[in-house]
C-alpha cells in the first residue's frame, strides 16, 4: 500500500518530465492507470474501497495528475521545454530557471480573431467570458484534433501552432533516391512538413468555419437579456453570430519563458507570429475569412495548393525603410497571398439539380424511387430501406437565431425535405407502388423530423484524429466549394484580372474583376475595383506591380 504507489508516482513524474503535453496519451500512461485499478482490486478484500481512496498515497497521485493537467493547460506547446528543464533540475532551490536562452523552432502559426468583439463585450458584459470560452473550445479542440497546439489566448484572439519537421539532409536524400527532387512539402526557407502539418492546419480552419454556423451552441448558456442584446446588435450583419478571421503563416521562432518568479508566460517570439497576425488583419481588406502566406502555401500538398487561390502579391515594408522603387523590387521582401474559398451557407441550402458531388437526402430518395420503378414489389422493400440506412445525409439546414422572427417556431422543417414531401410522392397510377411508396414516405417524414434537432447540436472532437487526404473529398467540403468550381470560370478569370492589374493594364483588369462579380460576390475583386476607382482607373506613377504592405 506504500511502496507500489510511490513507485507509480515516480514513473508518472518521469513521464511528465519527458513529454509534459502528451504523456497522458502514451501507452505507458494507460498501463500505469490500469495498474492502479489492479491495485484496488488486489487489496479490496482486505480494505474497503472508501479506505483505499482515502489513503494519502492516493491523494498524492491525484495531486500529481492535477498538477500535470494544469501545467499542460497553463504553459501550452511553447512551455514544454520550460517544464522539462525545471523538473530535471528540481533538486535546486530555485523553482524556475529564467536565465536559460530560448530554443529555436520552426512552426506553422494560425492567428484567429473574433470579429466585432467590442460590440460583443458591450452587449454581454460579464457573460462575455461564457461566449469567448465557447469560441475557444471550438478553435482549440478542432486544431488539437489535427495536431495543433494552443499557445496564446488574447481576449478576442487565439494563437495556435503546428511544430514542423527538420528538413531532410540533401546527401541523405540523394543516397536514398538518386532520381528524387526536393521533398513535396519543403519550401524555399527550408521549412519541412513531413506529416502534412500544413494540410492539417488548413483543414482545421475549414472545420472551424463550419462549426461557427451553429448559432445555438454559442448563446444557449447566456441569460436571456444578454442574448437578446447580442442578437439585436448583430441583426444587421450577414452570416452567423460568431465570425472569425484567420491568418496562416510558417516560419522560424524562438520559444521560451517571459516573466519573473511571480508571473511567467511561455510563448513564441518571432516575426513569423507577427506575420500571421498581419495576414488575419488583412482579411478585412480583401473581404475573405482566411489569408495564407506563400511560406505556408508551399508546405501544402500539391492537391491542396491547387484548391487555393492567389489573391495578391505584396512588398513587405518596415517602418524605417525608405527605399526607391528599383531597390524595393530588387531587395524588398515579397509575399504572395492565398485564400481557400468557402461557401459555408451552401451546407444549409437545398441541393440543386447539378449537385452531383455529394450525397444528399434528395439523392437518397430519388434512388429509392428509381428502384421502385425498376422492380416489382417482391422482396424489394427491405433492400431499399437497407440501402438508405447505409448512406450518410448531408448536414441539416442550420437554425439561425438572428433571422428568427417573433412568434415563429424555433425549429422548422428543411425546405428540401418539405419539397420532396410535397412533390415526389404524388400517387402513381401504377398499381405496383403501394408498400414501397409507404416506406419511402415514412422515411422522408422521419428525416424531416430528425434534421432540425441535429442542426442544433455541435459535437466537438475530444481526441486526435488520423489525417487522411480523403477528407478533402467529403461531401460537406465539396458542397462548400461547388459554387466556386462548378463552371471552371471564376478562378482563371480572377488570375487573368490579377495579372493584368500587376502589369498595369487596369482597363482589362477591371473588366475581368467585374466579370467575376457577375458569377458570385467576391471580396478580393471588390477590393481591387475600389483601389482602381480611388486612382481614377489609372495606375499611379510609383506603382510597381506589388501592393505595399503599409497600404493594407
Amino acid at each position: 500500500l506504500v511502496v507500489e504507489p510511490i513507485e507509480r508516482m515516480v514513473r508518472l513524474l518521469s513521464m511528465l518530465m519527458k513529454d509534459p503535453l502528451g504523456y497522458s496519451s502514451t501507452p505507458q500512461y494507460q498501463q500505469l492507470m490500469h495498474e492502479g485499478d489492479g491495485l484496488s482490486d488486489k487489496y479490496k478484500s482486505m480494505w474497503p474501497k472508501e479506505v483505499l481512496k482515502g489513503m494519502e498515497t492516493n491523494f498524492l497521485m491525484s495531486t500529481i495528475l492535477r498538477i500535470g493537467s494544469l501545467m499542460r493547460v497553463g504553459f501550452g506547446s511553447a512551455g514544454v521545454e520550460i517544464i522539462r528543464n525545471n523538473l530535471e533540475r528540481g533538486r535546486h532551490k530555485d523553482v524556475l530557471f529564467l536565465s536559460k536562452q530560448g530554443g529555436r523552432v520552426s512552426c506553422i502559426f494560425l492567428f484567429c480573431d473574433i470579429r466585432q468583439f467590442t460590440d460583443v463585450t458591450e452587449c454581454l458584459q460579464e457573460e462575455v467570458f461564457v461566449f469567448t470560452n465557447k469560441v475557444a473550445a471550438v478553435v482549440h479542440s478542432i486544431c488539437h484534433s489535427y495536431g495543433g497546439s494552443a499557445n496564446k489566448n488574447i481576449g478576442d484572439a487565439f494563437l495556435v501552432s503546428w511544430l514542423l519537421d527538420k528538413a531532410p539532409d540533401e546527401k541523405e536524400e540523394d543516397q536514398d533516391d538518386p532520381f528524387s527532387s526536393s521533398p513535396n512539402n519543403l519550401n524555399r526557407d527550408g521549412l519541412y512538413a513531413k506529416n502534412n502539418q500544413a494540410d492539417k492546419a488548413l483543414l482545421s480552419v475549414v472545420k472551424i468555419s463550419m462549426a461557427l454556423h451553429y448559432d445555438n451552441y454559442y448563446v444557449d448558456d447566456m441569460n436571456e437579456t444578454a442574448r437578446n442584446r447580442l442578437l439585436t446588435k448583430l441583426s444587421g450583419r450577414k452570416g452567423p453570430i460568431v465570425q472569425i478571421g484567420f491568418g496562416l503563416h510558417a516560419g522560424n521562432a524562438v520559444q521560451g519563458a517571459i516573466g519573473s518568479q511571480r508571473k511567467l508566460d511561455a510563448t513564441y517570439i518571432s516575426e513569423s507570429v507577427e506575420r500571421a497576425e498581419f495576414l488575419e488583419s488583412s482579411t478585412k481588406t480583401y473581404g475573405v475569412p482566411l489569408l495564407m502566406s506563400d511560406a505556408f502555401y508551399n508546405l501544402l500538398d500539391s492537391s491542396n495548393r491547387n484548391r487555393c487561390r492567389k489573391v495578391d502579391q505584396l512588398i513587405m515594408l518596415r517602418e524605417d525603410e525608405d527605399e526607391g522603387l528599383d531597390e524595393l523590387l530588387d531587395n524588398g521582401e515579397k509575399m504572395l497571398l492565398y485564400t481557400y474559398d468557402m461557401d459555408i451557407d451552401a451546407l444549409w441550402r437545398p441541393p440543386s439539380a447539378d449537385d452531383d458531388n455529394s450525397t444528399t437526402n434528395s439523392d437518397i430518395l430519388q434512388d429509392m424511387i428509381q428502384q421502385q420503378q425498376r422492380h416489382t414489389l417482391g422482396g424489394q422493400g427491405s433492400s431499399v430501406v437497407s440501402s438508405l440506412t447505409k448512406r450518410r445525409p448531408t448536414l441539416p439546414r442550420r437554425h439561425s437565431l438572428i433571422r428568427e422572427t417573433p412568434g415563429s417556431s424555433s425549429i422548422s422543417v428543411p425546405r428540401n425535405i418539405g419539397h420532396l414531401r410535397g412533390s415526389l410522392f404524388i400517387p402513381n397510377k401504377d398499381a405496383h407502388k403501394t408498400e414501397i411508396q409507404k416506406t419511402i414516405q415514412a422515411v422522408a417524414e422521419e428525416m424531416a423530423e430528425k434534421q432540425p434537432t441535429m442542426s442544433k447540436t455541435l459535437v466537438l472532437p475530444t481526441g486526435v484524429r488520423h489525417y487522411d487526404e480523403k477528407a478533402w473529398r467529403e461531401s460537406d467540403i465539396k458542397k462548400i466549394r461547388r459554387d466556386y468550381v462548378k463552371n471552371g470560370i471564376i478562378f482563371p478569370k480572377y488570375q487573368e484580372a490579377l495579372r493584368s492589374y500587376c502589369a498595369k493594364d487596369w482597363e482589362h483588369a477591371k473588366q475581368c474583376f467585374e466579370f467575376v462579380l457577375t458569377q458570385r460576390d467576391d471580396g478580393p475583386s471588390r477590393c481591387f475595383l475600389r483601389r482602381m476607382a480611388e486612382n481614377d482607373g489609372v495606375p499611379p506613377r510609383n506603382f510597381i506591380g506589388f501592393t505595399r504592405s503599409d497600404e493594407l
